[in-house]
């Protein structure tokens, strides 16, 4: 039966890890994507010690039979490496260079229409567009997924009117016509595997209702941890021929934790029948 555990076990950290690669697949082309990397722990073992004298004589390994019970995926992560850069001349086009994400924000209402609260997220995904925003006053600039970018203080920016030669420096601050109308806020988080991934290339930034970014956060600006890039955007930094390696792998170890099922199923059909005889 330990056997059957065993491979079990594999076979359900092997699927994890194969949905793992799935999702760097399909986000191969995402803008800003960091790839996850799956890394496996070992589960509970044991070890017997008393064995008889004679298996000692000549032996250069510790006294013992170490007794497993397989392998879980322990990790999946985040391999923060730098993407390539891709140049769009777009200039609400902003592009990380170095360590960092975005704040941005998006306001929940009720069904009457008031606001209740307000979510926080993180991203590296710099494609922002500018738009009209009826709660703020004035135009914003805005993810895909319609949450407004931030400036230094976890404030939304808001400009008075949708500027056309807008100008983004690479320490974030806004500017068009020799006005200035705030700076981007990019944010550094110490340990990255802890943020909790939300859909649409975002993470929670675990921020209350209110609460300042700079009490939880690192400005990665002013520390000269990270620079801005106006008209590039980030790619993902997932590495097809590594992924599809790694897909190969993955499909050789489920084909032998399989193997291992269908030896010991054989092995118990084996001792099944020698002792109904």
């Amino acid at each position: 039966m330990q056997s059957l555990n065993i491979s079990t076990a594999a076979l359900r950290g092997i699927q994890q890890a194969l949905d793992n690669t799935a999702n760097n697949l399909a986000n191969l082309d995402t803008v800003g994507y960091k790839r996850r990397v799956a890394s496996f722990s070992e589960l509970l073992s044991d070890s017997m010690n008393k064995q008889p004298e004679e298996d000692k004589v000549n032996r250069n390994t510790p006294p013992g039979l170490r007794i497993g019970s397989g392998a879980r995926l322990g990790l999946t992560k985040l391999d923060m490496g730098q993407g390539s850069a891709k140049q769009t001349d777009v200039p609400t086009d902003v592009m990380i260079e170095g360590d960092g994400y975005f704040l941005v924000t998006k306001k929940i209402k009720d069904a009457t229409g008031a606001i209740v609260q307000e979510e926080s997220r993180l991203t590296r995904n710099g494609a922002f567009q500018i738009e009209y925003n009826n709660d703020e006053g004035g135009y914003v600039l805005h993810t895909p997924s319609g949450h407004i970018l931030t400036d230094e203080f976890g404030t939304p920016i808001v400009l008075q009117q949708p500027i056309r030669n807008i100008q983004i420096s690479k320490e974030g601050v806004i500017s068009a016509d020799g006005t200035e109308y705030g700076t981007i806020g990019v944010w550094k988080v110490d340990n990255p595997d802890q943020l909790q991934q939300v859909g649409q290339n975002l993470f929670d930034a675990q921020l209350a209702f209110g609460e300042s970014p700079d009490r939880k956060y690192t400005n990665a600006l002013t520390e000269g941890l990270a620079s801005l890039r106006q008209g590039a955007l980030e790619t993902s930094n997932v590495n097809m021929m590594e992924e599809m390696s790694q897909l190969v792998n993955i499909q050789r170890a489920y084909q032998l934790n399989s193997r291992a099922l269908g030896i010991s199923d054989q092995m118990m059909g084996i001792a099944n029948s020698l002792r109904a005889r």
